[in-house]
């Protein structure tokens, strides 16, 4: 069995990841900024993979713009995966102290391409994958410092067979202070993606 990778295109994937987390850095300046770690598949009952993501958002003229950074890695080894994506997107209506947001996300999904030959036939795995994407989340006081938060996200590729996910997720944020937040979120996934994982993570304001 022969496999071969191609080095240069995983250099070009982690520098594109660097410049993104670069931007959202400076995006936020004038808005938030989150890390998040999200831990292991409650299904199995054990890690199957532990994710980072960074994100960051500002508003500009009433509206919201975001830039996501997601790296992710099966059983702490083998091959990253990384995720980069845009958003731009509204707050809705404030009905009954209920907080409403709504987002539309175009993004790339970056994998290291592996060509693996078997008896002369050669399979391909991996690679990039162009995808866009829709949620909508709500959020509550429940009482003092802390918020419920609950969402869904659809997202697709534009070759469906490669991604096409329904995100549900619900958590609780907790304000530390008038600019930091801890959050502890579920996430249930379902379709190329089967997983429910709990992601822990911080939120500062600037």
């Amino acid at each position: 069995m022969n496999v071969s990778t191609t080095k240069g295109k995983c250099m070009k994937y982690t520098l594109a990841a660097l410049a993104v987390a670069s931007l959202m850095s400076t995006a936020a300046n004038a808005g938030t900024l989150t890390g998040e770690v999200r831990l292991g598949d409650l299904r199995s009952g054990k890690a199957g993979s532990t994710e980072y993501r960074a994100e960051a958002w500002e508003t500009v003229n009433g509206a919201n713009l975001g830039a996501e950074l997601q790296v992710r890695q099966a059983n702490g080894q083998g091959a990253v995966k990384s995720l980069i994506s845009g958003k731009a997107g509204l707050n809705g209506p404030e009905v009954a102290g209920i907080k409403t947001a709504a987002y539309v996300e175009l993004g790339e999904s970056l994998s290291q391409k592996v060509s693996t030959t078997v008896a002369g036939r050669t399979t391909v795995t991996g690679g990039n994958n162009t995808f866009w994407g829709a949620a909508v989340k709500a959020e509550r006081n429940l009482y003092g410092p802390v918020n419920v938060v609950v969402g869904y996200r659809h997202r697709e590729g534009f070759n469906a067979a490669k991604i096409n996910e329904e995100r549900l997720s619900g958590g609780v944020n907790v304000a530390v202070n008038d600019a930091m937040t801890l959050g502890a979120t579920y996430y249930r996934t379902r379709g190329t993606t089967n997983s429910d994982v709990v992601g822990l993570g911080l939120t500062r304001k600037f």
